[in-house]
């Protein structure tokens, strides 16, 4: 019985995590045309923002602006609706921009948890932006010696060319806290699920 009891509290404790990880997600930017860090030869007449998961279809929960370097605004954008899985931002800017360095900052909201993203870049026209924050990297799984010996050397992956929708360099992103409803969720899980275990195996020994 005891044993029963103990791989239901396991079981349950693997689905309160499954459940905090997704009432905890957070957008990241996945991708921007034009890049973070572009040097471009002419003004784009249009922005787009892609990120890693749906994102909020309200105006005030997700969106960006593009300021010059005086820090007027010379566009905006929102969800754009073309996109079915609501990943995407865009917006126009305005005619006629010269020469400089154009910052874009963006927010967004993800609807399963109200998770806060924010985060910025520059691109420039016929102006170097400067170097750009990358994204931090995910961790990974040292490689054991043996599989380091037996691997070959990886080959170095091409660097996306400026102005195109693949960034290299992504900008740091900032988020808000983990949603406290995970934990919640959670202790409700691996008591509710622990109780029935329990309640099952005295039932049995009756």
């Amino acid at each position: 019985m005891k044993r029963r009891i103990g791989v239901a509290l396991v079981v349950a404790l693997v689905l309160s995590l499954g459940v905090f990880g997704i009432a905890s997600a957070h957008a990241e930017l996945a991708s921007s045309d034009p890049a973070a860090g572009a040097k471009l030869t002419s003004a784009p007449t249009k922005v787009t923002l892609v990120f890693s998961e749906e994102i909020s279809d309200k105006a005030t929960d997700s969106f960006f602006t593009v300021a010059d370097a005086s820090g007027a605004e010379v566009g905006k954008g929102q969800l754009d609706n073309t996109d079915l899985d609501h990943k995407t931002l865009s917006g126009t800017l305005k005619s006629g921009l010269g020469n400089g360095v154009y910052t874009v900052t963006w927010q967004t909201i993800t609807p399963d948890d109200n998770g806060k993203s924010n985060g910025s870049f520059k691109f420039g026209v016929n102006q170097d932006p400067g170097a750009q924050p990358t994204a931090a990297p995910e961790p990974t799984e040292a490689p054991t010696a043996a599989a380091s010996a037996a691997a070959p050397t990886a080959a170095a992956k091409p660097t996306a060319a400026a102005g195109t929708s693949a960034p290299a360099n992504l900008p740091k992103t900032g988020e808000s806290g983990p949603d406290g409803s995970g934990y919640l969720l959670a202790g409700v899980a691996i008591l509710l699920l622990g109780g029935l275990a329990l309640h099952r195996s005295r039932r049995k020994a009756r």
